[in-house]
């Protein structure tokens, strides 16, 4: 029978293990990054510098970037709707409860899966390759985005729905394809919705970084005022960029918070006929314009479409001849976007529980301080790694130090966010039972919440590894280390053969980390 001091003993051992287990993980990473703090502080004056000059916008500068900025939202919005429709018929292709065949999600399920891997701004890299300069290369790498998303969100919430409701048509003659317009359609309608912010959310953002390769937008002009050393005008992109997530943001937060709100219920034949005719002619329209403002967007002649096809094809077929003479290079640089992730994840996981404490509104030692520290938060999480990575170009040069340093800071404010949320949720009959005996706020975090909580807290750590890895894999695209600086490098010298051996690196990569981390996540439960 185990007592409560060999509990104790044995709670401080997995302490300790876990703290010389970080130690460990640190200093190998942090000298696979070239981890130089006298080269940080020495830097500092001229990162400041750089700040201080973006905190300068030019506002002028407004009416030329406005119409880059809803270029990017129209990117964002085409791509986030063709791409979801696109990817609510796959999903229904391979969940296993609603696919025509069983052979299908076993032939589409690895296939998407190694997709998934692949960073939406190699996709726009490729593109661009293929069909020059502009904006149809960029819609076309987020609706790939958009499908694959949408397909790993819905296809598991489609094999949850309830059996009876599939088997009740079934049971009165229905065919497959009744069974998907008054079963499945109906049930996952809701949070198709939910999936279709979320994927535009997440487009918003890539979009504004997809001209860093010529993929149109904001991203483009960002990219030329960065090599100008235009800073006023850069503040200015900044700001634009900010405000749009915001809203953008905002918007997703009310639809989703108020989906139940729109559903009108239905009193009679009458009323429902009604209904179901409105619904119809609604999407008729949608479509319609939808398709009308698809062909309007689309900066891509004919001429140029077929070439891009030919050629596109050409390309395929010499990435599928891997150059396995290079596979030392591409371990080299997965090595390289590996430590840059691992870095990151640990220094932004270390410093989220520490700012947690003070931006929870349960623990934090003043509402005022809470709030403050919120805003600080998203201002954090609101710009692209890349984009922190050119500022620390400036004290520490280019390299994976600028993107381990970079990706930290983003990984600061998501995991901070994200944690402190699990704290006000979860840490208030913790915190209230700890300090009735009259201990300290900090005392009830340490000792109770933290604990308490730890298990979500690694759970959180090891999805924003998956995360920081795919980002890392990119961030050399602009000289900031890993294995993207390779794929970059290629790419601009159509070394195909080279670029098809790095793309299944990264795969396997991803999937080694994804598979790792869903067996630690089980574990923990």
């Amino acid at each position: 029978m185990t007592t409560l001091r060999d509990y104790i003993v044995k709670k401080k051992k997995r302490n300790r293990l876990w703290i010389l287990g970080s130690l460990l993980i640190f200093s190998l990473t942090a000298y696979g990054v070239n981890f130089d703090l006298f080269r940080i502080v020495s830097g500092l004056p001229d990162m400041f510098d750089l700040v201080l000059r973006m905190l300068s916008p030019e506002l002028s500068y407004i009416s030329e970037a406005l119409p880059r900025l809803l270029e990017t939202i129209e990117m964002a919005l085409v791509s986030t709707t063709l791409g979801v429709l696109l990817g609510i018929s796959a999903a229904l292709l391979t969940a296993r409860n609603t696919t025509p065949h069983v052979m299908i999600p076993r032939i589409l399920g690895p296939l998407l899966t190694f997709f998934r891997t692949i960073p939406n701004l190699i996709w726009a890299a490729i593109l661009v390759t293929i069909f020059s300069v502009g904006k149809f290369p960029g819609m076309i790498a987020l609706t790939i985005t958009a499908v694959l998303i949408t397909v790993k969100l819905l296809r598991e919430y489609i094999e949850t729905l309830n059996k009876n409701l599939l088997y009740g048509v079934e049971s009165v003659g229905g065919s497959k394809i009744q069974v998907l317009r008054f079963a499945v359609l109906p049930a996952i309608f809701e949070h198709s919705l939910s999936v279709y912010f979320i994927v535009l959310e997440i487009n918003i953002r890539s979009a504004t970084i997809l001209g860093l390769v010529g993929a149109g937008g904001i991203g483009q002009i960002l990219w030329r005022d960065l090599n100008h050393l235009r800073y006023d005008n850069l503040a200015t992109l900044i700001i634009l960029l900010f405000l749009t997530i915001l809203m953008i943001d905002f918007i997703s937060f009310f639809v989703r918070r108020n989906l139940g709100k729109f559903y009108i219920p239905r009193t009679s034949i009458a009323s429902f006929k009604r209904q179901q005719q409105r619904k119809w002619a609604g999407v008729i329209i949608l479509v319609t314009a939808g398709t009308l403002w698809l062909s309007f967007s689309l900066d891509i002649t004919s001429d140029r479409l077929l070439l891009g096809l030919s050629s596109g094809r050409e390309i395929i077929v010499r990435m599928a001849q891997l150059e396995l003479t290079y596979i030392p290079r591409l371990i080299e640089g997965l090595l390289e976007s590996v430590y840059i992730a691992l870095f990151a994840t640990l220094t932004g996981g270390v410093g989220a529980v520490i700012l947690s404490y003070f931006t929870a509104y349960n623990t934090s030692p003043s509402p005022i301080l809470s709030m403050i520290l919120k805003a600080f938060v998203n201002l954090l999480r609101t710009f692209p790694p890349i984009i922190v990575a050119i500022i620390f170009f400036r004290g520490v040069g280019p390299g994976p130090l600028a993107g381990a340093m970079a990706l930290g800071i983003y990984t600061l404010g998501v995991m901070t966010k994200l944690y402190s949320e699990v704290i006000e949720s979860a840490g208030s009959k913790i915190q209230q039972s700890i300090m009735t005996t009259g201990s300290t706020k900090l005392n009830s975090y340490r000792y109770g919440i933290l604990p308490q909580t730890f298990p979500n807290f690694i759970s959180l750590v090891l999805y924003r590894l998956e995360s920081n890895i795919r980002t890392s894999t990119i961030l050399g695209i602009i000289g900031a280390g890993g294995i993207g600086t390779l794929l970059s490098t290629n790419i601009t010298w159509r070394n195909w053969e080279r670029v098809g051996l790095l793309i299944v690196g990264i795969a396997l990569l991803m999937i080694i980390i994804e598979k790792t981390s869903e067996k630690i996540r089980k574990d923990l439960i």
